[in-house]
């Protein structure tokens, strides 16, 4: 039978499956953004001939689906504080009730302030406010009392690169569908993502594991639903990485063929999925004490912090 550890809440509470899809909407719109501008900024890297101008980013839909998502939470969390309070304990240094209403609001702002300066084009300020986005889920899911410093900086490594890899698949898609009667261009733009993919799924790889040993104990892994949740994920990561290496071979060996390959479209798929994963894990609650996770105690011994009995998963 299942942990109950793993959640604050019963998996059955129909509130705690509704912030984890507004969580993952959430994501989702801050992958199409901030990963869009940094497709489009990678694309423009591409040395051979273009047959036409580079598709824009998708960057105001994301900011605005980002919005959508934030609000619904900021909505959901002032509907139901009880609820929030218990999702993902303990509370982030400073914060009630999780954060999630302080923290929704902030992303909500900084979202909104994107998609209008995006519309002003002014794609470097919206760069940096869709980067705070980012700062705001690392200070959300920062392990409470264990490492504070050291904890955001595993989750802004792992957040980061996880939603450049989601966006700038999307756009050099786009692209390569854009530029689909010229073969040689849209192979092009798809091999420059390939190659920034290898290094981003390296980066998010590493940081997954670290944040899995500390927190997440192995006899746990099977028998909560966190621990489930946890596998999950980390099994559709290794579909999608191995679907990106897939595309990679398939155009070394068709370099005169048509459009991206299907491996890479479906690279998308999973990478949503993935996404839809992390927002559910986002509102469990770790199953396991600090103090007897791997690595956590003697990180906490060596730095003097007491580590507390809860620590949220880095997302």
């Amino acid at each position: 039978m299942l942990s109950s550890a793993a959640a604050s809440v019963p998996l059955t509470t129909p509130d705690l499956w509704l912030t984890g899809f507004e969580r993952g909407l959430m994501l989702a719109g801050l992958a199409l953004a901030l990963g869009g501008l940094a497709g489009r900024g990678l694309a423009r890297h591409y040395k051979g001939a273009r047959p036409g101008p580079l598709p824009g980013p998708w960057a105001v839909r994301g900011s605005l689906l980002g919005a959508a998502g934030s609000g619904a939470l900021l909505l959901t969390a002032l509907i139901g504080p009880g609820l929030a309070a218990r999702l993902a304990r303990p509370d982030p240094p400073g914060l009630t009730s999780g954060g999630t209403a302080q923290i929704a609001a902030v992303e909500l702002g900084l979202f909104t302030l994107a998609a209008i300066v995006l519309r002003l084009r002014q794609s470097g300020w919206a760069t940096a406010l869709l980067c705070g986005v980012v700062l705001a889920e690392g200070i959300r899911s920062h392990p409470e009392s264990v490492v504070p410093v050291a904890g955001a900086f595993v989750t802004y490594c792992h957040l980061f690169p996880a939603v450049l890899w989601a966006g700038m698949l999307c756009y050099a898609l786009r692209a390569a569908i854009a530029w689909r009667a010229y073969p040689a261009a849209a192979h092009g733009i798809v091999k420059l993502y390939a190659t920034a993919a290898a290094w981003l799924f390296a980066i998010v790889l590493i940081t997954g594991v670290i944040s899995a040993l500390v927190l997440v104990p192995l006899g746990s892994l099977l028998t909560t639903s966190y621990g489930l949740f946890l596998i999950a994920k980390a099994a559709v990561v290794c579909v999608a990485a191995g679907l990106a290496m897939a595309g990679r071979i398939w155009l070394r060996r068709h370099a005169a063929g048509a459009g991206p390959a299907l491996a890479t479209k479906l690279e998308v798929a999973a990478l949503a999925v993935v996404i839809a994963i992390t927002g559910i894990l986002t509102v469990l609650t770790p199953p396991a004490s600090t103090s007897s996770a791997p690595g956590a105690a003697s990180i906490g011994h060596e730095i003097g912090v007491t580590a507390p009995s809860w620590a949220s998963y880095p997302h």
